[in-house]
């Protein structure tokens, strides 16, 4: 009995002894990339991902863009935020400026939102422009 035991005890040492002990490539020898609506999002933002995204006519808002604009002051406290009405450009600027103005009161409400939940107004600007695929009132962390 004594023997059988040594013999199990020297067979589990034996194996353990052979194995390789745990490094990153065990678990991911060939790592997968980002995913296709990551990159696709990096590049429709320039590599420049929006804090908060408020589509137009959005009348709940400041509760979220709140919670955004807290946990990005915790992260960093003298945070600036860029608010930024954007629409997508007709190849008109008339078309394209009135879209924009359109924007406008909406965007100064999510800046004066911002402004409302403490940030000090001199770290808050507001700016407009045409791109993307969708207007939208898009918040920026500077």
């Amino acid at each position: 009995m004594l023997l059988m035991r040594r013999a199990i005890l020297l067979l589990s040492a034996l194996a353990l002894a052979s194995c390789a002990p745990p490094g990153r490539q065990s678990f991911a020898p060939n790592p997968a990339g980002p995913d296709t609506q990551t990159v696709a999002a990096a590049d429709a933002f320039k590599n420049r991902i929006p804090l908060v995204s408020i589509l137009p006519d959005t009348q709940d808002f400041q509760a979220p863009l709140k919670g955004a604009v807290n946990q990005a002051l915790a992260i960093k406290p003298d945070a600036a935020f860029e608010v930024r009405a954007e629409a997508p450009g007709t190849g008109s600027p008339d078309a394209d400026a009135k879209a924009l103005a359109a924007l406008a009161p909406e965007a100064k409400a999510v800046a004066d939102a911002i402004v409302a939940d403490g940030v000090p107004a001199a770290r808050v600007t507001l700016g407009a422009k045409t791109g993307g695929l969708d207007s939208a009132i898009l918040v920026y962390v500077k």
